[in-house]
């Protein structure tokens, strides 16, 4: 995918004026001249013009105050100001009483060259190019020092690029840098996607306490609970010796109706012999007390019911448990003034596209998203065209949700 741009501009954080240094306002000073006269440069202008000149006195080494020293010893000459501007890391360095304060270099021995270049120029320009080879990189070191619109963009790229092959790896490393949008839609497609996921030469190398959690979860997606026990002797067989004493508590996440005492002692016999993926899964399904149909399948799905019409248009969202076979009320619609739309579902979101203004009759391309997951509901990119009275359907979920 081509490199993308980070739009935030370090300019909210400038330190307010002062009334005493203020001039008096003057009509106009937004932008909109008074009375024909001659107006004043608009607050979008002033700040361009204002980068630009910082940008140009970076280049020049006009100014500058600081030096960052990176990995590989290469030295950026700065300015406190900028770097303050877009990073509280630095600005509590610069005001805090710290050794750094009075010093005129500081060393990032953790940041290569071309990640604290990155981010330099983010400070003179507000625009950085995030890449899949650099986005991991420009993450941690924005998270290091505190450049909270560069990590935010680089966690909205991430998103966009989890898959079945990396969202174990990203749900670990979002969870290290408190990436919480990243962290959820990771752990989404590891729940929703497991019987793909458990089969990704990643899933190896998880840990017990992660794989403990995945199995723990009532809504874990597996159409029987032998994808479930299947991913445990896969994980156990990858390295036998350290991992073997792990396969009861992992076992127990999944409950299923197993000999523990038979498995213990079939265990024990085998250590003697070499134990791989064939023995373990053929001991673990000899402790299995299965029924004639084998394991029980859980469900993990509930039925959604949004808006309709009765006398007028509806925007209730009623659910139905099928596990206490109880239904229960959703946040309602946002837009419940219009009828005869689409619904689909993808994931765990629900798609509410078109349909016509009750009142005027007018076709509509709006499109709302209920996500299942928090009850709530979000405005989409509208549809290329108005319509109503149009089918909306999902093809190949599995595939869709790896976009």
């Amino acid at each position: 995918p081509p490199p993308e741009s980070c739009p935030s501009l370090p300019g909210s954080a400038r330190r307010p004026v002062p009334a005493r240094h203020r001039s008096p306002e003057r009509p106009g000073a937004r932008g909109a001249p008074a009375g024909g006269g001659s107006g004043w440069l608009p607050a979008a202008a002033e700040t361009r013009l204002f980068l630009r000149a910082f940008r140009a006195f970076y280049l020049d080494g006009l100014f500058t105050d600081i030096t960052l020293q990176c990995a590989s010893g290469v030295i950026f000459h700065c300015h406190r100001a900028a770097l303050a501007a877009c990073s509280s890391y630095f600005k509590a360095m610069f005001t805090a009483d710290m050794k750094e304060k009075s010093k005129n270099q500081i060393r990032l021995p953790e940041l290569s060259h071309a990640v604290l270049e990155a981010l330099v120029n983010y400070a003179y320009t507000s625009q950085i190019q995030i890449t899949k080879r650099n986005v991991q990189s420009l993450l941690q070191a924005a998270d290091l020092l505190q450049f909270v619109s560069v990590k935010k963009a680089c966690e909205r790229f991430l998103v966009r690029h989890l898959d079945t092959d990396n969202c174990i790896g990203m749900h670990s490393f979002a969870e290290y840098h408190d990436c919480s949008e990243l962290e959820k839609e990771s752990r989404r497609i590891l729940l929703w996607q497991f019987e793909d996921v458990w089969k990704q030469e990643e899933f190896l190398d998880v840990g017990k306490e992660k794989l403990s959690f995945i199995l723990s979860r009532e809504n874990l997606n597996v159409w029987k609970e032998e994808a479930a026990v299947e991913a445990v002797v896969k994980w156990v067989g990858h390295n036998v010796e350290e991992r073997i004493e792990d396969i009861y508590e992992l076992l127990s996440c999944i409950k299923v109706d197993l000999d523990n005492m038979y498995l213990r002692s079939a265990l024990s016999l085998q250590k003697k012999c070499r134990l791989n993926d064939s023995k373990i899964r053929s001991l673990v399904y000899s402790a299995l007390n299965l029924s004639p149909k084998g394991l029980s399948r859980r469900p993990t799905a509930a039925m959604y019911v949004i808006g309709g019409y009765y006398w007028h248009p509806l925007s209730e969202v009623h659910v139905w448990d099928p596990l206490t076979n109880t239904w229960v009320q959703g946040t309602e619609m946002p837009d419940h003034t219009r009828e005869s739309y689409g619904v689909t579902s993808l994931g765990p979101d629900i798609y509410v596209t078109g349909g016509y203004r009750t009142e005027s009759i007018e076709a509509l391309d709006t499109v709302w998203i209920y996500n299942s997951e928090r009850d709530e509901w979000t405005e989409g990119s509208p549809m290329l065209d108005a319509r109503y009275y149009h089918c909306a359907v999902s093809l190949s979920v599995p595939m869709a949700l790896r976009l």
